[in-house]
């Protein structure tokens, strides 16, 4: 997964392809998947087994669902892009569970984040972050707890450091936190990594509408 700068500044950068009519929907359903950290629910449910292709986004009829598939497909296309940068190779399944593999690529999901937090104008798109839907009925306290975290979180300064209360929020194990803390400060100190993983995004941007008008 990407971090939640990253989704909601690609939501944003795609809105004039996807042309969302409630950036409320959109933008919240665009928030929406990762909070399976939170409220327990199968990652299959809110990824892989709901994913489905670019250009029957466009017939979709609700915003949140939008947001939804706009997450997705940035989980999708952005990883192949930060593999090649990190591990000059395509990630395996084999690769889950190797700590120091998953570790590396967190780190860099971080390193980019911290560059969308330092360049997206946030009263864009914070307001319009709230809970409006629970689609696995997850319990609609715990849903807001997660929309105010990113609210509250994406207003303060930008500091790599911070993640760890982030994770914390996600429950991420603490001596992993330690781990993709110090990958994502080594990456930051490689400018031509770090330059790198700040240019995937338009990357992805490309391939997505590729994939819009020749799926």
């Amino acid at each position: 997964m990407s971090f939640q700068a990253a989704h909601l500044r690609f939501a944003q950068k795609v809105q004039d392809i996807i042309h969302p009519q409630d950036l409320t929907g959109y933008f919240s359903g665009t928030l929406y998947p990762d909070s399976r950290y939170i409220t327990k629910v199968d990652r299959a449910k809110t990824h892989t087994d709901v994913r489905i292709e670019p250009r029957k986004i466009l017939d979709l009829t609700d915003d949140f669902d939008k947001g939804w598939q706009v997450h997705l497909w940035y989980d999708k296309l952005g990883l192949h892009h930060l593999d090649q940068i990190v591990l000059n190779r395509s990630w395996t399944p084999n690769d889950a569970d190797n700590v120091e593999v998953w570790s590396q690529l967190t780190g860099a999901k971080l390193v980019e984040d911290l560059y969308w937090w330092q360049n997206t104008d946030w009263p864009q798109i914070l307001p319009y972050l709230k809970f409006t839907a629970n689609p696995h009925q997850e319990d609609p306290a715990i849903l807001q707890n997660w929309y105010q975290h990113f609210i509250d979180f994406y207003q303060k300064q930008p500091d790599l450091q911070a993640y760890r209360q982030q994770a914390k929020f996600m429950g991420i194990d603490p001596e992993k936190i330690e781990l993709i803390l110090q990958s994502a400060q080594n990456l930051y100190d490689d400018q031509p990594k770090r330059e790198l993983i700040e240019k995937v995004m338009e990357q992805v941007i490309e391939e997505f509408k590729n994939l819009l008008i020749n799926p």
